[in-house]
C-alpha cells in the first residue's frame, strides 16, 4: 500500500498557470458581466442566475489552481459540486425556459453571494489537498468481533423493519417508510453506516472471510433500501467508501472519473423517477424532459429560500438554530415543548399545513433566517474555514474527516441540527466499532480469514495507543 499522498499531473508542475483554470476564469468574468447586463435589461432572475453560475465557475477554478488538479476526495470540491447542483438547477431551467417565478431571483442571488463568502476564504489561505499519510489508519486493527457486530447491526435493521410489518419485496415501494420513519429508525441508519464505514476504513486488513461477510451483509443492506424507494440510508457509506478508494489511489478527476460519476448520478436519478411514478402513475403522461426536469432532487430544496426571500422574512434567528441543534438528542417525550425542524416550521409557514409533500431545506435558507441577506456570506465564509482546517489535520483525524465528506450531500438538502444530528450518531458507530478493535480479548478464536486479537493465545502483542 502506497503513499496516499497528492502528485500534481506532470503537464501541470507548481509554477505553471493551469490552461483550464485560466479558461474557467475567463467564463465566470464572462458570467458575471452578463449578470450586470441582464440585471440593467430588467431581468433580475437571469442575472442573479449568471452571477451564481459565475461564482460556481470561480470556486471550480480556484480548487482547481490550488490542488493542481480537480480531486474528488477535497471535501471543498465535493461540497461546491452539490451546493451548485442545489442552487443552480431549477433557475438555470427556468432561465433557459425565459419563465418567470416567484423568489427565484432573490433566492439564486442570495446563494451566490454564499459562493463570494467561500471563495474569498479558499483564496486567501490557498490551502492545498496533500492527500492522507498511509500510516493515518495504522492504528486501526479489526477483529472478528467487529464482522460480528456488523452483521448483528444490519441483523437488527432487518428485524425492527419485520417488526413493524414491513413487507420483504422487491417493488420500490415508497409507502412502507411510514412503517419505520420514526426517530429510532433514522438512530439506526445512521449507526449502521458508521459501522459500516469502519470496516471500509480498515478493508486493506480484512481477511478473506471478513471481506465477504462485509460485501454480503451490505449488499443486502443495500436492497432492501432500494426496495422501498430509499437512496439516503446508504448513500453515506458509499461516499464514505469511494472517497477512501479515491485517497488510496491517489485519484484525480479525468475523463473515467466523470463518466463513472455520471452512471451512478443516472441510476440514483432514474430510481427517484421510478418511485414517483410508481406512486402517481399520470406522470407518465408528460413528457419525458419534463419527467426528468420536474421530477429530480435538485429542484425542490432551493423553494424554500425562494419562498423567504421573496416579502415573506421570518423573524430573525440570530444564530438560535445553531446554537441549539444538541436539543434534537432530547427526545419530545422529555420536552413536549420542543422545537420543531426548520423543514416543518417551512411547511406551517408557506402552506399552513404539514399535510403537504416535504422540502428538503439548505443552508443557504437557514443562514438568511438567521441573518438576513448578509447570512450566506457569512455562514459560508464559517464553512470554508472549517472546510480548511479539516484537511490540514485529516491525518490527525482521517476517520472524522471522511464520515463528514461523507454528509457533504446531506448537508446541502438539510439543515445544520440535522446534519450535526447525523455527524455525531454516525460517528458512534464508527467510535464503538474502534473500540470494539483495541479490546484484548482472552483466548478468542477468530473467524477465519480475520486478523487475530491482539492478545488473543499465539497473537504478537501490541501496545493499545490512543487514535
Amino acid at each position: 500500500m502506497g503513499s496516499y499522498a497528492l502528485i500534481a499531473p506532470d503537464s501541470e508542475q507548481r509554477g505553471r498557470f493551469p490552461p483550464l483554470a485560466g479558461l474557467l476564469l475567463g467564463l465566470a468574468l464572462c458570467l458575471h458581466l452578463a449578470a450586470v447586463v441582464q440585471a440593467l435589461l430588467g431581468k433580475p432572475a437571469a442575472g442573479a442566475t449568471s452571477f451564481l453560475l459565475g461564482q460556481c465557475v470561480v470556486g471550480f477554478a480556484l480548487l482547481r489552481l490550488i490542488d493542481r488538479a480537480w480531486v474528488f476526495q477535497d471535501i471543498r470540491f465535493f461540497f461546491l459540486l452539490f451546493y451548485s447542483l442545489y442552487g443552480a438547477t431549477l433557475p438555470l431551467i427556468f432561465s433557459l425556459q425565459g419563465a418567470a417565478m416567484t423568489g427565484l431571483a432573490p433566492a439564486a442571488f442570495l446563494y451566490g453571494t454564499g459562493l463570494v463568502g467561500f471563495n474569498l476564504v479558499q483564496w486567501w489561505h490557498k490551502e492545498p489537498w496533500r492527500g492522507v499519510s498511509e500510516h493515518a489508519f495504522d492504528e486501526v486493527r479489526p477483529t472478528s468481533w467487529n464482522a460480528v457486530l456488523l452483521v448483528g447491526g444490519f441483523a437488527s435493521v432487518f428485524g425492527y423493519a419485520a417488526l413493524m410489518d414491513v413487507r420483504f419485496a422487491f417493488t420500490i415501494d415508497r409507502t412502507q417508510t411510514a412503517l419505520i420513519g420514526g426517530q429510532l429508525w433514522i438512530v439506526m441508519m445512521f449507526f449502521v453506516n458508521g459501522m459500516a464505514m469502519f470496516m471500509f476504513a480498515v478493508w486493506p486488513r480484512l481477511g478473506l472471510f471478513a471481506r465477504i461477510v462485509v460485501v454480503v451483509s451490505t449488499i443486502a443492506f443495500v436492497m432492501f433500501h432500494v426496495s422501498l424507494g430509499n437512496r439516503r440510508d446508504f448513500l453515506p457509506m458509499f461516499i464514505f467508501f469511494a472517497a477512501l478508494i479515491a485517497t488510496r489511489r491517489q485519484a484525480v478527476i479525468r475523463l473515467g472519473t466523470l463518466l463513472l460519476g455520471f452512471v451512478a448520478f443516472a441510476l440514483l436519478t432514474l430510481l427517484g423517477i421510478v418511485r414517483q411514478v410508481i406512486m402517481d402513475p399520470r406522470l407518465l403522461a408528460n413528457r419525458p424532459t419534463d419527467l426528468l426536469l420536474g421530477n429530480n432532487e435538485f429542484i425542490s430544496p432551493i423553494q424554500t429560500l425562494m419562498h423567504y426571500s421573496a416579502d415573506n422574512y421570518p423573524p430573525l434567528e440570530w444564530g438560535w438554530t445553531y446554537l441549539t441543534a444538541p436539543s434534537l438528542f432530547i427526545p419530545r417525550v422529555f420536552w413536549r415543548s420542543k422545537p420543531e425542524s426548520l423543514s416543518i416550521k417551512f411547511l406551517l409557514d408557506a402552506f399552513g399545513s404539514t399535510q403537504t409533500i416535504g422540502f428538503a431545506y439548505t443552508p443557504v435558507t437557514e443562514a438568511f433566517i438567521n441573518f438576513s441577506w448578509v447570512g450566506p456570506f457569512i455562514v459560508l465564509s464559517i464553512l470554508s474555514v472549517g472546510s480548511i482546517w479539516l484537511i490540514r489535520n485529516v491525518n490527525a483525524h482521517p476517520g472524522f474527516y471522511f464520515i463528514v465528506f461523507a454528509m457533504m450531500l446531506d448537508f446541502n438538502r438539510g439543515e445544520f441540527s440535522g446534519s450535526f444530528y447525523a455527524v455525531v450518531c454516525v460517528s458512534a458507530g464508527y467510535v464503538m466499532m474502534l473500540v470494539v478493535s483495541r479490546l484484548t480479548w482472552a483466548r478468542v478464536s477468530p473467524v477465519p480469514g480475520t486478523l487475530v486479537p491482539a492478545g488473543a493465545a499465539g497473537a504478537p502483542q501490541r501496545p493499545v495507543t490512543g487514535h
